[in-house]
């Protein structure tokens, strides 16, 4: 399969070439392993075989599983998944910048609903092969009490998951980033913790656009209360300053509501990454996502406190052959630093 063809995706709209893509995926007609023993790392009680992962959003309804590993990737994070289907927001919703390779998108938790990623799991498992699935849940848009929702899906799907992530920083789902406040976010872990019956590694994926406060007191919790297993920095941003450097044909598209992911968000996030690895003395796992494109942008990531990067919007720009590209420059890039394996260099550039 010639997978240069996927450029011409970009003359279709968004959620039609992504579906295709998906699908395209799912056939498993490739094969793009990728092993070096300076790139394999232990988190969690599990071994990944390299750091890059898929970042939630992808595969929203965990249909590709074995044919988004076979691209190359170390691990593979499925979702976000809500307990009922919900259609998400009024399309259009997705909006390519590709003078930036970058996205703004309103999505809003579109997905088919437990029930139909159960399935899919469910028949995932068992061929699974070492493979380390995270999934990632969120809240269903009308659900007025927001506990009932993740702790509900916790259980659901914990024993299928090697972690569960906590999807409280999407832009696109009114009210849901108050989650990280002060005065909600430990309730709510306390509850989250007390439900985890199976003991499954829970991950919180914070925004980049969190206040300075909201992530000393997440911070905070995470050093002093054994709530959760690790971090994820970070979501999509609602800012726009990072696309008003060079002229976007279609400009009327900045104003669009929605998230913001590809290299513009890169620096807002490393900040985040840098700011979130400090304040945790650097003792807790960190996935460091948000424009990554490069191995030398993972190896920003890295030395900035991330032990795992996670990528999307590249995939989309450039296609599957970039997992297998990052992963072998990044090997050689740590060799070329100095640094005889993938923990050495985290967080190398923090203060900690």
């Amino acid at each position: 399969m010639n997978y240069s063809l996927i450029k011409y995706f970009r003359f279709i709209p968004p959620e039609l070439a992504h579906f295709f893509f998906l699908k395209l995926i799912g056939l498993e007609i490739i094969e793009k392993k990728y092993f070096n023993e300076n790139l394999k790392i232990s988190l969690w009680g599990k071994t990944f075989s390299n750091p890059l992962g898929l970042a939630a959003g992808f595969d929203k309804n965990a249909e590709s599983i074995s044919g988004l590993f076979s691209l190359g990737f170390g691990f593979v994070e499925v979702g976000t998944i809500t307990p009922l289907m919900q259609k998400g927001n009024k399309k259009p919703r997705v909006f390519r910048l590709p003078e930036y390779e970058a996205v703004i998108q309103r999505l809003g938790f579109n997905n088919l609903g437990s029930k139909n990623a159960l399935k899919n799991i469910e028949k995932y498992a068992k061929d699974k092969a070492n493979n380390i699935l995270g999934i990632n849940i969120g809240k269903n848009s009308e659900t007025k009490d927001t506990r009932v929702d993740y702790i509900n899906l916790l259980k659901l799907f914990s024993k299928y998951s090697d972690y569960i992530v906590l999807n409280i920083s999407s832009p696109n789902t009114p009210g849901l980033r108050e989650l990280q406040k002060k005065q909600n976010i430990e309730d709510f872990l306390i509850s989250i913790k007390k439900n985890n019956h199976d003991k499954v590694p829970i991950l919180l994926k914070i925004s980049p656009d969190i206040s300075d406060n909201d992530l000393k007191n997440i911070c905070e919790l995470v050093k002093t209360k054994n709530f959760i297993d690790g971090l994820i920095v970070s979501n999509t941003t609602t800012s726009r300053e990072m696309i008003k450097t060079k002229p976007i044909k279609d400009s009327w598209k900045i104003h669009e509501a929605g998230g913001l992911s590809g290299p513009p968000l890169l620096n807002l996030s490393n900040k985040i990454l840098a700011k979130t690895y400090a304040a945790t003395n650097g003792k807790i796992p960190i996935i460091g996502v948000g424009g990554v494109s490069s191995a030398k942008d993972a190896f920003e990531k890295i030395a900035l406190g991330a032990s795992l990067i996670q990528l999307y919007t590249a995939l989309i720009y450039k296609g599957p052959n970039i997992v297998v590209e990052i992963l072998n420059d990044l090997s050689k890039l740590l060799k070329e630093k100095g640094f005889k394996d993938l923990k050495s260099a985290i967080g190398h550039k923090v203060k900690v």
